[in-house]
């Protein structure tokens, strides 16, 4: 059983690379690596609202993409972050974008803004700031957009 648990999720993830086009692995530096056990976050939505993965409690998993507003290939990827979130949420596998820009650096990413681009673009899933870039360190995020796939496992979070 596991075996098929194992192939089941390595052809999701290899679907959603060529999906989306873009690495979908930390590197082998600081950060999540596949089988890694990652744990929840508790991160302000564009709705206000704060948001966990363990609020999505009917999920198989997640697709964590760290993005941004001003970045021009993060803006390049939105149509196919919009259409992951489209195909995999219904099987149980909702988007939840962060962003982990400081607005001090790029004012496209202040809060307000992110607010904006969400209804503008007609987010279908949450937008998430990591105002002091915890999570995106964590992670191991090194780019935008950066994709982590997640399955849970046993009542864990596993990369």
């Amino acid at each position: 059983m596991k075996k098929f648990l194992l192939l089941g999720s390595l052809l999701l993830v290899a679907a959603l690379a060529m999906t989306i086009g873009v690495q979908t692995f930390a590197s082998m530096g600081p950060g999540y690596h596949a089988g890694d056990i990652a744990k929840d976050f508790h991160l302000k939505n564009v709705d206000g609202k704060m948001v966990s993965l363990s609020d999505f409690k009917e999920a198989k998993g997640f697709i964590v993409v760290f993005t941004c507003n001003h970045c021009p290939v993060a803006k390049l990827y939105e149509d196919r972050v919009l259409a992951l979130d489209k195909e995999f949420a219904p099987q149980g596998y909702p988007v939840i974008a962060v962003n982990p820009t400081d607005p001090d650096f790029y004012a496209d990413d202040t809060y307000a803004k992110m607010v904006t681009t969400a209804k503008d673009h007609h987010y279908s899933y949450p937008y998430l700031v990591d105002a002091g870039q915890q999570i995106t360190k964590l992670y191991g995020a090194t780019n935008t957009p950066h994709v982590f796939v997640l399955n849970k496992e046993n009542g864990k979070l596993v990369v």
